[in-house]
């Protein structure tokens, strides 16, 4: 594996590890200030939108697996994609499982990778 391709790797790692821990901190340091995030559900987020969703009171995510991940470099962005699962827990004890492929593209800047896009799409059990 190539070193960059290790290194995006690790990220995607450590970002699904964040997800579950609702490690605010991380996550923005993850994620560029130009951030887009569109959900399964078809939600769009900015920045400060997906870390409030991510880090809220609504719930939390007691699972998030990388599933699958396929990583492409072209110059200074990586394009991420693959499959995810995750289970979140809501504030009354509600329980959603969703699974799902997802994109993700980044960009080098001069202290690192920054994820600046997010799409997933949900799959509906049975088609995968």
């Amino acid at each position: 594996m190539l070193p960059i391709v290790s290194e995006i790797d690790a990220l995607e790692h450590r970002r699904a590890e964040a997800i579950v821990e609702a490690d605010l901190a991380a996550l923005a340091e993850m994620v560029d200030a130009r951030y887009i995030h569109i959900d399964a559900d078809g939600a769009i987020r900015d920045k400060a939108g997906y870390l409030g969703a991510v880090c809220s009171h609504a719930g939390r995510y007691v699972d998030y697996s990388v599933l699958e991940n396929h990583i492409d470099l072209v110059d200074d962005l990586a394009i991420v994609h693959g499959r995810f699962s995750n289970r979140f827990e809501a504030a009354d004890g509600t329980v959603r499982d969703k699974s799902g492929r997802h994109v993700r593209l980044y960009s080098l800047h001069a202290d690192g990778w920054r994820n600046f896009y997010h799409q997933s799409t949900l799959i509906v059990p049975g088609t995968a």
